[in-house]
């Protein structure tokens, strides 16, 4: 077996829906793990309570759930279809408010291990800088098509000089050589997109789909212009949804999708497809009420897992 670092990671206490804590990934198994911190802008300071992110949505959808075997009506069945997929919860990535070079080293580093044993990678963030190292350690392996669902396109080349931060992650996903295509899905309002950056995504090939377009072709459809030939990366910001049911984020932009919404756009881009990698981020538990925001993100993992299992 490939060597895989697990000195990278700190088990949890709690894992996601009681599924069983791993030192390290299994070929054919999910491997869930959590990265708290990614590379901030020099403006951002510490936050105690974004390190207990990936943790609160365990918590949340553990609670949620009650017990894994139950019977669970969104696949007429039990979510892992009597143990048909395996699931592991290898714990968080070692990392730290104060060091974005090594925080960046350890997800790329931990999302490798899981690559080379075969099992498929699902990270919990963390604001969406956590993802760049996550796709870079795609490099190298089978050609990619990335499903972005977020608020926001990502693709300013830097801000204050920082090229790693939450606002650059589909620029950078754009200059991996396994990234062939991708779409983003959701678009609205305003972030930090300005015209050039709307126009070297559209030079580049990005298929950019706003939250009002998504809506008047529908779900399907937009699921429909994913290709089926090369792996699929699915990758959500939690400003995707509307703050209605995701208020812990850090950019509330209403008009986003609701949770059945989300869940129709994963069943679909599943559909015949081979799933590379999934993650989601931009989840600040400091933001949220009544846990609804970690359920949220928890039921969505979940949704994927359950797509898995009968796939399987």
């Amino acid at each position: 077996m490939n060597s895989f670092a697990s000195d990278l990671l700190v088990p949890c206490a709690q894992t996601f829906l009681g599924i069983p804590a791993a030192r390290q990934p299994t070929g054919g198994a999910v491997a869930i793990f959590g990265a708290a911190h990614g590379t901030p802008y020099a403006r951002a300071t510490g936050d105690s309570a974004t390190v207990t992110g990936p943790d609160a949505v365990r918590r949340a959808i553990t609670a949620a759930s009650l017990d894994i075997e139950h019977w669970d009506f969104d696949f007429d069945g039990p979510l892992l279809d009597d143990g048909k997929l395996r699931v592991l919860d290898l714990g968080n990535v070692m990392t730290s408010h104060d060091d974005a070079p090594a925080n960046r080293h350890n997800i790329e580093a931990v999302t490798q291990g899981v690559l080379a044993a075969k099992a498929v990678p699902i990270l919990i963030g963390g604001d969406d800088s956590v993802a760049i190292p996550f796709m870079r350690a795609f490099e190298g392996g089978e050609d990619l098509h990335i499903l972005q669902v977020d608020a926001h396109i990502d693709w300013r080349d830097d801000i204050g000089g920082e090229r790693f931060g939450y606002s650059s992650t589909m620029r950078r996903a754009s200059e991996l050589a396994c990234v062939s295509s991708m779409t983003q899905v959701g678009i609205r309002a305003v972030g930090s997109a300005r015209r050039q950056e709307v126009e070297t995504a559209r030079a580049w090939g990005s298929h950019i789909v706003t939250i009002s377009e998504g809506r008047r072709i529908g779900i399907r459809e937009v699921a429909d212009m994913l290709p089926r030939d090369r792996r699929l990366l699915i990758h959500i910001d939690c400003d995707a949804m509307d703050p209605s049911i995701c208020p812990g984020v850090n950019a509330l932009s209403p008009g986003g999708f609701t949770f059945g919404e989300m869940t129709n756009l994963i069943g679909e881009a599943l559909r015949g497809r081979r799933l590379a990698g999934f993650s989601i981020v931009e989840f600040q538990p400091n933001a949220d009420i009544n846990g609804m925001t970690a359920t949220i993100v928890g039921r969505l993992v979940s949704h994927v897992l359950g797509h898995l299992a009968r796939a399987a």
